[in-house]
């Protein structure tokens, strides 16, 4: 069952099993460090990322708790700045390619992950119905906060 969920520029939804997101969202900024305009973004979602050896907890319900609070990786990119979010992109195709050079079947979770990710933000870019690979029976309406930096 799916515990983490990202929402994207046209309100469709990739989620996944949270450890998964959590896992991705490693890979993403790992690239995201190398992008010098990205910094303070890197460090805003390097918070997110669960580190076990760190203490860091499953809290049972989409995240997990680091010492008394419980972070949850529910994200909608229309909540980053414009600049962040593209910054974003460019980090996850960086690391999918990183990955796929790799070939290890370790890794073949997070290149679905990716690639379906990857393939989500390419049909909002044509256009498409945002139903069309959406992993919710909803579209998420525009939130009205503005989180992270950049703003």
């Amino acid at each position: 069952m799916a515990s983490a969920f990202w929402t994207f520029e046209d309100g469709r939804t990739f989620s996944k099993r949270w450890i998964g997101m959590s896992y991705m969202l490693e890979f993403i900024i790992d690239e995201l460090k190398d992008i010098n305009e990205a910094q303070e973004f890197y460090k805003y979602l390097e918070y997110f990322v669960y580190r076990e050896p760190n203490g860091d907890e499953p809290n049972g319900f989409g995240g997990f708790i680091r010492g008394n609070e419980s972070i949850l990786l529910n994200f909608d990119l229309r909540t980053f700045a414009p600049q962040n979010r593209e910054h974003f992109w460019q980090a996850t195709q960086k690391a999918l390619t990183k990955l796929k050079i790799r070939k290890s079947d370790q890794y073949e979770g997070i290149i679905w992950g990716l690639t379906t990710l990857l393939e989500m933000h390419k049909r909002i870019k044509r256009g498409e119905d945002p139903m069309a690979l959406n992993h919710m029976n909803i579209i998420t309406p525009e939130p009205k906060e503005k989180i992270g930096p950049g703003w």
